[in-house]
């Protein structure tokens, strides 16, 4: 009786220890993470203020638009929070929903709100903020 108790029990150790499964992430995946990657890096140059870095992550289109709205701040916290990515043909549009503190000439400013980024090309670089940008801010 121990025996086949042993066996049983060695069987089923033996049998359940199976290689793991390994799962391929789907392309539409990948491409939303790089998108969502991309917003974080654009944000953290605007935060640093980084004027070169932001040039590189954003069309040359896409750059004119938000430097010339773009307003001086000493200092910024912001927080994006992506809701949602929809992928068509060679577009993404992520939607954030955001909050900011800006700090300028010793004012604090508070604002929060949705925007939709629209990243176009190989590279993936953003092309425009529809909605509420938060880079418009103090």
């Amino acid at each position: 009786m121990k025996k086949a108790v042993l066996v049983i029990l060695l069987l089923f150790v033996i049998t359940s220890c199976g290689k793991k499964e390994v799962k391929v992430q789907p392309a539409e995946s990948m491409k939303a993470r790089v998108a969502v990657e991309k917003l974080q890096k654009i944000k953290d140059y605007y935060i640093k203020k980084d004027a070169e870095g932001l040039r590189s992550a954003i069309t040359p289109e896409g750059f004119k638009v938000i430097a010339s709205n773009m307003k001086k701040f000493d200092s910024v916290e912001l927080n994006l929070s992506p809701r949602w990515v929809d992928i068509k043909d060679d577009s993404i549009v992520v939607l954030s929903a955001w909050d900011g503190t800006w700090k300028h000439s010793g004012q604090t400013i508070t604002e929060k709100g949705t925007a939709m980024f629209l990243f176009t090309g190989t590279p993936l670089k953003l092309d425009a903020i529809l909605r509420d940008s938060p880079f418009i801010y103090p």
